[in-house]
């Protein structure tokens, strides 16, 4: 339970501001901001007075990562930087995805970033994590701890598997034939617009270590978790090597994973849903399937979850429930059942129309209810706006769900399906 720096690094990293952040004299700094976390101009003064102003700005903006990582991670005196928790995977995500890797044996996590899936690895089976980043590696290895002791208070049955962290070039430890690899491939060089960084996570082509070099280590492994963005273009030879799932959390699309190995079936697309308490809910389907088309409205409208939708499985989806497109693949699809699945929220219609607030307006009256929620597909509406164009004070709460119908844009007033 260590951490490794080797000496083939020569970049000047401040690692020793870890250890600072990590030591007894900011510990009650530290335990006292996490019961009373705003910042405030008096604390701040006094933080600069007693450390100096480095090191409260490196305080200040660890706590403020902080606060991220709880609400993706959950109680902890965790440590983190704000790029390295944005990257990091939540911790359901990260447990789902643990949960499918064999348990018991070596695992190499590459890449490991700020600890975000290392944390739950650890869990599996003896685990090594490589970072080349000092700084980053040296919080992974706090978090690992962190998690380890409080974890293991709440549950003593957790196995007690070993694991290190190392800072080095990941290429200089390669898994052993026996080991499961899992990468999340490094892009953090660039410092670019926000625009700029999207284009580079979705581009295969700019990762580090490459894709040529980490598909053919893969290969040689018991099996291989790859995490991407859930935007990034693999080619068709590596997706046709394993499966490719897209995971959504909290109604976001969070990643893509390239899953390798004996145990996965070749040519697999597949969309999950993780729900808040930690269940999953996935569908398997072909890609290429098309939905049937209808510009009339049923009993229900549903809106796919983004993971569905960044697989390309809606089509196939659609056709395994009986349902149709509502005027197209891109906007809502439409059936006579609720179909109670996470990855379909359904909703109950009650109206249907031309997209005009004026007849909006009306149909909600008539029905002695009031928009409380808009959603749009297709179209230039921005949503806060029709809402508060719409507002009202009283009555039942109806969604408001608007998209391109066939030639014309239409609206649905509906009541939202447990």
């Amino acid at each position: 339970m260590s951490l490794k720096v080797t000496d083939r690094l020569d970049e000047p990293l401040d690692s020793a501001l870890v250890a600072w952040l990590r030591s007894d004299e900011v510990a009650p700094v530290i335990a006292d901001w996490n019961v009373n976390l705003e910042v405030s101009v008096s604390r701040t003064t006094r933080l600069r007075d007693r450390f100096g102003p480095d090191r409260t700005a490196a305080l200040l903006t660890v706590m403020a990562a902080r606060r991220k990582a709880i609400a993706k991670w959950g109680p902890g005196n965790w440590l983190a930087t704000d790029r390295g928790i944005q990257q990091a995977t939540d911790g359901g995500i990260a447990a789902y995805k643990a949960k499918r890797i064999p348990a018991g044996i070596p695992i190499v996590d590459w890449c490991c970033g700020v600890g975000g899936e290392a944390m739950a690895l650890m869990r599996r089976g003896p685990l090594t994590a490589i970072d080349r980043d000092r700084v980053i590696a040296a919080m992974a290895e706090h978090n690992l701890a962190e998690a380890d002791r409080t974890r293991r208070g709440d549950d003593p049955h957790i196995p007690n598997h070993s694991w290190t962290v190392i800072c080095d070039d990941v290429a200089n430890h390669p898994p052993s034939t026996e080991s499961w690899l899992n990468v999340d491939p490094d892009r953090r060089g660039d410092e670019r617009s926000t625009a700029s960084s999207a284009r580079l996570a979705a581009d295969a082509a700019t990762f580090q270590p490459s894709l040529k070099t980490w598909m053919s280590v893969a290969g040689t492994t018991i099996g291989a978790s790859i995490k991407l963005a859930p935007a990034t273009m693999l080619p068709d030879a590596c997706r046709n090597l394993g499966e490719t799932e897209w995971i959504s959390r909290g109604g976001t699309c969070r990643q893509q994973v390239l899953w390798l190995g004996e145990s996965i079936r070749p040519g697999t697309t597949k969309a999950t849903v993780i729900e808040s308490d930690g269940a999953s809910q996935s569908f398997v389907g072909d890609p290429f399937e098309e939905a049937t088309i209808s510009d009339q409205c049923d009993a229900y409208v549903y809106d796919f979850d983004p993971a569905l939708r960044a697989a390309g499985l809606s089509g196939a989806f659609a056709r395994a429930n009986g349902i149709s497109a509502l005027g197209g693949p891109a906007g809502y699809f439409t059936g006579s059942v609720n179909l109670r699945n996470t990855l379909a929220q359904a909703f109950e219609v009650v109206w249907s129309g031309q997209a005009d607030l004026k007849k909006i307006r009306q149909a909600a009256s008539s029905l002695q209810g009031r928009v409380s929620e808009v959603k749009t597909r297709g179209l230039p509406w921005h949503p806060p706006t029709i809402l508060k164009r719409l507002d009202k004070k009283k009555g039942r709460q109806l969604v408001l769900l608007a998209s391109r119908i066939d030639s014309h844009s239409g609206a649905i007033l509906a009541v939202r399906c447990a």
